[in-house]
């Protein structure tokens, strides 16, 4: 099955990858992408999450540092979408989807605290995963990598090389 028909100006690129259909979307587009597939019959609201693309090795840099990622099923034609918008680093904002998917409210509110996308029109972009005092958002690949050692790396091949008896 391929993607449902919208209005013109609205899918920037279209595909299939491993079996699954996706469409990407102008940013400042997302509400009327995606009031337009819930009418279609996309009533499912899967999930949103984001990547962030900052050291991706790809042949073809992607338009944009972060790229959100809707998966929405339409339960009736047993076909899922995967619906593609990206967003800049210097202005990482898009709209709100949280009263069109309800469950995007969650969604949104862990996006932002994990990449620091923020949403327009947001009721509580509030930190839902990280404490309130946090500096940053962990899951941005320029966040600042810690650590801490582990008991038995000293020991890493030993455990790492199965028994003589073995």
């Amino acid at each position: 099955m391929t993607a449902p028909a919208l209005p013109d100006g609205l899918v920037l690129a279209s595909g299939v990858m491993a079996g699954d259909d996706w469409i990407t979307v102008p940013r400042e587009r997302i509400r009327e992408a995606l009031t337009a597939l819930k009418s279609e019959g996309y009533q499912s609201y899967l999930f949103m999450t984001c990547v962030d693309h900052l050291a991706t090795p790809t042949v073809q840099r992607p338009p944009e540092r972060f790229e959100l990622v809707y998966q929405l099923r339409n339960m009736r034609a047993h076909h899922e979408l995967r619906v593609r918008a990206y967003v800049p680093e210097d202005a990482p904002s898009i709209a709100s989807v949280h009263d069109i998917y309800a469950p995007a409210n969650w969604d949104e509110r862990e996006t932002w605290d994990l990449f620091g996308i923020g949403f327009e029109g947001h009721p509580d972009l509030t930190r839902i995963l990280m404490p309130d005092d946090w500096v940053g958002h962990p899951l941005r690949r320029d966040y600042p990598v810690g650590g801490e050692p582990v008991d038995f790396s000293e020991d890493h091949e030993m455990w790492q090389t199965a028994p003589p008896e073995a």
